[in-house]
């Protein structure tokens, strides 16, 4: 009887000790790792006036400045003193780069007083670590 009772005892514990475990779940967010921006599957001309109001510096949220510059019939963004990439228009304010490595949308008019808004999308090369290759990342940054 008193083994029975023991038996018992126990097989409710591990009961309660599994119910316990199940009740918190944690779910790991992936890394988010990107290898190359969209192409553009279509293109957007800008005459010079257009792309003038766009032309200039924009100051990002993490410090860093994006410049947008053409030469010629071509245009470049760049980031701080990183490669300087050419561009296309996706649209009137949107702009990829030709080796998918960057994207940005420059919102000229986002309200009264609010100033240019917009994102940027670049791909960061991953640094290796002990010669072993690392991925890829995204780094989305605002403009402020």
């Amino acid at each position: 009887m008193k083994k029975l009772l023991l038996a018992a005892l126990m097989g409710a514990a591990c009961v309660g000790a599994v119910a316990q475990q199940s009740e918190t779940v944690t779910i790991p967010a992936p890394a988010q790792t990107i290898s190359a921006i969209e192409a553009p599957t279509q293109r957007v001309y800008l005459t010079d006036m257009e792309f003038g109001s766009y032309k200039g510096g924009y100051d990002l949220s993490n410090g860093q400045v994006l410049t947008l510059t053409k030469k010629g019939s071509r245009m470049y963004a760049q980031v701080g003193d990183m490669d300087e990439h050419q561009v296309v228009a996706v649209a009137h304010n949107t702009f990829v780069a030709l080796d998918q490595k960057l994207k940005v949308r420059i919102d000229l008019d986002t309200g009264i007083g609010s100033g240019i808004g917009g994102e940027l999308l670049m791909v960061v090369p991953g640094r290796s670590i002990a010669g072993m290759p690392a991925q890829d990342t995204l780094m989305r940054v605002a403009f402020r």
